[in-house]
């Protein structure tokens, strides 16, 4: 059985700012540094064979502080990357939807028609989620992984996990920074054993 743990990264400058974070990067704050490394703490019994981290700073920084002192192999995947917010990225939200309305109420009301000149669509973000997956699925097939990524990216994911429509995707609850997912595979098959678990985090 391969048991597969994937969290958000911690809470960022740009999170507290409410600035769109897709391949730009703000820096960790005091707290998301700290958040990270409680969740190491809550990892530290679990026997992780290898971690993966999206290829963004504040993940790949992320990942550093849960493993901590332990003596972990930390891959970099660009696959596992937040999505790409194109002309958006790094500007405050509300600035956004003054400029672009129409566009803002399509990306967060039915994401699956969201399309523009500028970044990624839902579905772009969708296969690259499932190929990363798939990669890293082959790479272990048994054993345990951590997998470091960004907010909408696991939502995305787990649209494909749970089998429901992309349209679906801001239905469920958002990901906390640093909250914590495990997926269990077996015989093939996914299993999802719990989502968005911020016991950890005070």
């Amino acid at each position: 059985m391969l048991t597969i743990y994937l969290t958000r990264h911690g809470l960022t400058e740009w999170n507290v700012n409410r600035r769109m974070q897709g391949w730009g990067n703000g820096e960790l704050t005091e707290k998301g540094i700290s958040d990270a490394k409680a969740l190491g703490k809550r990892l530290k019994e679990v026997p992780i064979d290898k971690v993966y981290s999206s290829s963004s700073k504040r993940a790949f920084e992320t990942a550093k502080y849960i493993i901590g002192d332990r003596e972990l192999s930390l891959i970099q995947m660009d696959d596992l990357r937040e999505i790409n917010f194109g002309d958006w990225d790094g500007r405050i939200r509300e600035e956004i939807e003054a400029e672009y309305p129409d566009e803002f109420k399509v990306f967060w009301e039915t994401p699956h028609l969201f399309n523009r000149n500028s970044g990624e669509t839902f579905e772009h973000v969708r296969k690259r989620a499932i190929r990363s997956l798939q990669h890293i699925i082959e790479e272990n097939k048994e054993g345990t992984v951590l997998i470091v990524t960004h907010s909408i990216f696991l939502r995305v994911l787990m649209t494909y996990i749970k089998d429901i429509p992309l349209s679906d995707v801001f239905k469920s609850t958002p990901p906390g920074n640093t909250s914590l997912f495990k997926i269990e595979m077996t015989d093939g098959e996914l299993k999802l054993i719990f989502e968005n678990d911020m016991q950890h985090v005070e």
